[in-house]
């Protein structure tokens, strides 16, 4: 593995998204070479920062489950940058011209208040002391008209598993919220009720895999920072909305997030 390598798949990699191309998982021989694609995240999130569409304003974290590390190929999750000018506010309109296959995801967001410089992952209640708000939060997506059946974990790390960003809603303190397990989603399309989820659904308690998270990125050196975003993983299925669909999501103890698209 080399720079120049790097930097070329970095540069096909923006190249795609400027052109709206699809989705194309890595070749054969890159496939599971989880080094290789973290670099290219890198790269690529650096590229986007220089553009304009930086700081790093947070992260989200894939592949959560047993199940979908299995499909994907890979023995953990996944960790992806958010930038800050991808994140909106609830009652925000997404513009779907935007995007090549705009996706939203239902998930718990929560806001980091401490560093987390640990190298291996810290305990639940470490964590929570490390947190000042939790928000009901919709994951905005786009995998470029994907083929779902090739997901690929080091194809999706090195785009920054297809984030793009994130709608965060009403930020209750995390110490009045408290634990973030036995907590329900419910996600609306226009007045009508599409799914529903339990937030340990994600594999785990989301503590743990925020543990997690601090850990890998300390490892990268890229610890978490006061400040930052952290969206915890799906509980409802991805949804592909149209021009003209209002979202809703109802986390229980939290106000609901909304967003229109346009």
């Amino acid at each position: 593995m080399t720079d120049a390598t790097i930097e070329l798949e970095a540069l096909a990699l923006a190249a795609e998204h400027r052109g709206r191309a699809p989705f194309a998982p890595l070749p054969g021989h890159r496939q599971g070479d989880l080094a290789f694609a973290y670099a290219v995240q890198d790269r690529l999130i650096q590229m986007r920062v220089a553009d304009g569409a930086g700081p790093v304003a947070g992260w989200k974290i894939g592949f959560t489950t047993a199940p979908m590390q299995a499909l994907a190929g890979i023995g953990e999750p996944a960790a992806g940058a958010m930038l800050a000018r991808g994140l909106h506010a609830s009652g925000d309109a997404l513009r779907s011209i935007d995007f090549a296959r705009l996706g939203l995801e239902g998930e718990i967001a929560v806001r980091v208040s401490q560093a987390f410089p640990e190298a291996d992952p810290i305990a639940a209640d470490q964590v929570l002391a490390r947190l000042d708000g939790v928000a009901a939060a919709l994951e905005v997506t786009d995998d470029r008209n994907a083929d779902w059946a090739l997901i690929e974990a080091a194809s999706l790390i090195r785009d920054n598993i297809w984030n793009i960003g994130a709608v965060i809603g009403p930020v209750a303190p995390a110490a009045a919220v408290g634990a973030l397990v036995g907590r329900k989603g419910v996600l609306s399309i226009d007045g009508a009720v599409r799914e529903e989820g339990m937030s340990e659904d994600i594999g785990c308690d989301p503590l743990e895999i925020i543990a997690w998270l601090g850990a890998h990125l300390a490892r990268r050196g890229q610890p978490l920072q006061p400040g930052q975003w952290i969206m915890t993983g799906s509980f409802v299925s991805t949804t592909f909305p149209k021009a003209g669909d209002h979202y809703r999501f109802v986390v229980d103890g939290l106000e609901p997030v909304e967003a229109t698209i346009v």
